[in-house]
């Protein structure tokens, strides 16, 4: 996907870096970007190969049904060693549905998939050729029906980041 088929905001650094023969997108500090190509999308999944930096330091994750400042929405947020928090943000409350450890080491790439059918939410990890479920949890309140996907970079110090590769959103019909 290019530049243009996103809608980048927020403080920090947004970079195409060169890794292992890969152009990949690096967030640091703040910063959010989200796919334009449908701004009123139901149950889809994003499927995002996600590497954290800087030890761990650093977090951000991928965004479901997002409004265009990601004050409404739910969100996969990816903290620490790579803890997996499934979170629902409405008005800018948060709002924690779900928590998981990965076993992946929090500076690999892994494949992952943040899927929404309904309102039962999914994180899932691609490991030894097949899709492992790491937690599923519901919205019993129900509270977001449709909006953008996208990723988001969140941290207190500009020089941690995130690194994003093989973006890929899938719309179920």
């Amino acid at each position: 996907m290019a530049k243009s088929d996103w809608t980048i905001s927020g403080s920090g650094g947004l970079s195409i870096i060169e890794d292992g023969g890969s152009k990949r997108c690096r967030l640091s500090y703040t910063k959010l970007m989200l796919w334009n190509g449908n701004t009123a999308l139901g149950d889809c999944e994003v499927i995002v190969d996600v590497q954290l930096g800087s030890n761990g330091n650093y977090a951000g994750g991928v965004l479901l049904r997002s409004n265009a400042s990601a004050t409404t929405c739910y969100r996969l947020y990816i903290v620490g060693l790579r803890t997996y928090y499934i979170q629902k943000v409405v008005n800018g409350t948060t709002t924690t549905l779900g928590t998981a450890v990965s076993t992946r080491a929090y500076n690999e790439y892994a494949k992952t998939r943040f899927r929404i059918d309904g309102f039962q939410l999914s994180v899932e990890e691609y490991v030894n050729g097949a899709w492992s479920l790491v937690s599923m949890v519901q919205d019993s309140s129900q509270a977001i029906v449709s909006g953008s996907v996208g990723l988001f970079g969140e941290s207190v110090n500009s020089g941690y980041y995130i690194t994003f590769d093989n973006f890929e959103c899938n719309i179920k019909s």
